[in-house]
């Protein structure tokens, strides 16, 4: 494919996928807002997951996915367990190696 097909290839592509390039980008917006929320609740200290979802009006569905998320790339842990449910908390920020 020559460096000009491969051009009009690509634009046409983006063109065709344009909608579901937007909705994705809106969609990874408003998770980037909803991990957000869930950080910002657990600044005033550990919670459990309904909890969390109640101070923060998202769905317990939800809620349970952001933290595992959140658990797996270390930007929360669990703490100590309150009934069914674990207690999240933020992670403590990596020091700086000097």
């Amino acid at each position: 494919m020559q460096p000009e097909e491969r051009k009009a290839a690509l634009k046409q592509l983006k063109q065709e996928r344009k909608e579901a390039i937007k909705a994705n980008a809106a969609m990874a917006k408003q998770q980037k807002k909803d991990m957000a929320l869930i950080a910002e609740r657990l600044a005033s200290g550990p919670a459990t997951p309904p909890q969390i979802a109640q101070d923060t009006g998202l769905s317990p569905k939800q809620t349970m996915w952001y933290l595992a998320a959140m658990r797996k790339y270390g930007k929360v842990g669990e703490a100590a367990k309150s009934g069914d449910f674990f207690n999240y908390e933020l992670s403590a920020p990596p020091a700086d190696a000097c």
